[in-house]
């Protein structure tokens, strides 16, 4: 093939060899792909791998069980699930338009969670799992160096929990949340 191109290259004045060849690559880069060139279905592309959703709450976690002791007698019992289900509700009825959950992160042991709150430090759960069953418990919540007095400042988690139970399982404004949108 090399011998049969140089002797057409000799034989075809050079300015009308280059302007074929150009015509070739043009027109090879204009071609669709060829009919007689199928997909082989037996071969497939690598899986995309998407980036897991950290706001997410870990299927472990959705009912493992709070063994926080109830800030008062009339605290259920209830689960991680729902603590976060009651967090999200009391968010949306402050009108803040975000998630509780900002991050989870899975450590040794335990998770610890990052909220969009400003009024809330990371949340930590230690958590063991007998069996079919997960128990954790919510550690101590640091409410943040902008309050002072360090006993308010630290929440007992159990406190906490009641908190999010009381405050999300009812909202207690009347009217819809205020749009951020101007009027169009």
């Amino acid at each position: 093939m090399s011998q049969t191109f140089i002797r057409l290259s000799s034989r075809i004045p050079q300015a009308a060899f280059a302007g074929l060849v150009s015509i070739a690559l043009i027109s090879l880069t204009a071609c669709d792909k060829p009919a007689f060139v199928k997909k082989i279905s037996g071969i497939k592309s690598a899986p995309t791998m998407a980036s897991p959703d950290l706001q997410v709450t870990p299927r472990e976690l959705l009912t493992a069980r709070l063994v926080n002791p109830p800030a008062n007698d009339n605290a259920p019992r209830i689960t991680v699930g729902k603590l976060i289900e009651f967090a999200d509700r009391y968010l949306s009825c402050d009108c803040s338009g975000k998630r509780f959950v900002k991050s989870w992160e899975r450590r040794a042991g335990d998770y610890h969670l990052t909220t969009n709150s400003d009024f809330v430090r990371p949340l930590d759960f230690a958590c063991v799992t007998k069996g079919e069953a997960t128990d954790c418990f919510l550690s101590e919540i640091d409410r943040g160096p902008q309050v002072l007095d360090l006993q308010e400042r630290f929440v007992p988690g159990s406190q906490f929990i009641q908190f999010m139970y009381e405050n999300g399982l009812q909202c207690e404004r009347d009217g819809p949340c205020q749009s951020s949108a101007p009027p169009t």
